[in-house]
């Protein structure tokens, strides 16, 4: 429980960026002439966690979103964040960095997310998503045998 109430603290400042950087041009100009760095697996694993603390507690019994709702809105949030502050590249480990297409990058956003949520608040995860993500895990995990 300490965990949602930590990440309901947390969730609330980086909406706010996001929101700011999208709607103030004058920041975004700024945000273009310096230069970005590739997102880290540090940097993900947060994003991570704030777009699974965002979804759990937005979709929480007793709060009027629903799970579909929160788990786009929380994808379009880490999207964003890793388009605007790391201009679309990861940084796995020692690979060269690399850029991500958006549309590849917003599906695997949507899936780690998903993942995320059923460790988490599996209770607030609807059972025809928990079983598409099983499906798709198991598909997932034959192709890189």
């Amino acid at each position: 429980m300490k965990f949602l109430q930590l990440f309901k603290i947390l969730s609330a400042p980086l909406i706010s960026s996001v929101v700011l950087f999208n709607t103030t041009p004058g920041l975004s100009t700024l945000k273009a002439a310096t230069k970005t760095t590739p997102a880290t697996e540090k940097d993900l694993d947060f994003y991570q966690k704030m777009g699974v603390a965002y979804v759990c507690s937005a979709s929480a019994r007793g709060n009027d979103s629903d799970f579909e709702k929160s788990l786009n809105v929380a994808a379009n949030l880490f999207t964003t964040a890793l388009e605007q502050k790391h201009g679309g590249f990861i940084k796995e480990g020692r690979k060269k960095a690399q850029k991500i297409e958006i549309k590849n990058l917003y599906s695997n956003v949507l899936f780690q997310l998903l993942g995320g949520s059923i460790k988490y608040c599996g209770d607030n995860v609807p059972e025809a998503m928990k079983k598409g993500f099983k499906d798709t895990l198991e598909k997932r995990q034959e192709l890189n045998k």
